[in-house]
């Protein structure tokens, strides 16, 4: 399983979570274990979860200890990591360029 798969997955459950509610950890990895193969675990998912609950991605919001609940809409969050996907690369050019 590659971690896009997972974030994949993750923002497709997230997209369905009713933005009033709250869930952990477990919900998402009993929601994804389904749709990804070999089936995550726990930490794989905290490893997502965190990604998404930086303050850039907004995607989750830690109400406490491994509880959270939606942040940005999915569709803002997936437009904000592509973002950050071509800021790296432009950033991994220029440093290309400036070592050649």
């Amino acid at each position: 399983m590659t971690s896009d798969h997972l974030l994949t997955a993750v923002l497709d459950v997230l997209a369905e979570v009713d933005p009033t509610e709250m869930f952990d950890r477990r919900d998402v990895l009993r929601a994804v274990r389904p749709a990804v193969d070999p089936p995550p675990g726990l930490d794989e998912v905290d490893e997502v979860l965190a990604l998404l609950a930086l303050p850039m991605l907004g995607g989750v919001v830690a109400v406490c200890d491994g509880v959270y609940r939606t942040g940005a809409a999915t569709e803002t969050v997936v437009a904000r990591l592509r973002r950050l996907a071509e800021d790296v690369r432009a950033a991994d050019d220029e440093d290309l360029a400036d070592r050649y």
